[in-house]
């Protein structure tokens, strides 16, 4: 059974404090949260009913991946960083497997900008039309979800000429 936690302050109207020893001072209340600059959008899809796993696989790794680095968006508005993450459906059974709940996605691409306003202009220059015609060949683009933000580096080092600090790069496993 969980220990009860005592709040200082209300959860429902801001931040309320817990009593918490850190172990890292770098993740302390009063150290607050340090966001880094880039914007990082995260693209969960499906792929389209009508095509193989392995359709879906190979051509979102080659084609769609070299047509979105070619593309004239990709350079004008400064991506920084493009990464897919491929999931197989065996994969999937081995999250579930283990009582995990799995997103109910196919895959995910992931774009760092340098600013709000290069992910905006990105996302709607005219030639990403091309893209999203291109998608239309091996995923539903009406199931894209997007999720964007800031990362914030708990651990692990930052990104050079992306990311502005470190976070914790030695973890301390000894609680004192």
């Amino acid at each position: 059974m969980a220990a009860a936690v005592s709040f200082q302050g209300n959860p429902a109207e801001g931040h309320a404090r817990i009593d918490h020893k850190f172990a890292h001072d770098y993740l302390s209340y009063d150290a607050g949260v340090t966001l880094q600059p880039c914007v990082k959008a995260s693209c969960y899809f499906r792929q389209k009913k009508d095509v193989s796993f392995e359709h879906f696989d190979k051509h979102w790794g080659s084609v769609h991946a070299d047509l979105t680095v070619a593309s004239e968006p990709f350079a004008q508005y400064n991506v920084l960083r493009y990464v897919q993450h491929h999931t197989s459906p065996e994969e999937k059974a081995r999250l579930a497997k283990i009582g995990q709940n799995v997103l109910d996605f196919d895959g995910c691409s992931t774009l760092w900008f340098r600013n709000w306003d290069d992910y905006e202009k990105f996302f709607t220059s005219p030639n990403f039309a091309e893209l999203v015609a291109d998608g239309d060949l091996f995923m539903d683009t009406s199931s894209i979800t997007v999720y964007a933000g800031h990362d914030m580096i708990a651990f692990g080092k930052a990104h050079p000429d992306i990311d502005a600090s470190d976070g914790i790069t030695k973890p301390n496993t000894v609680r004192s």
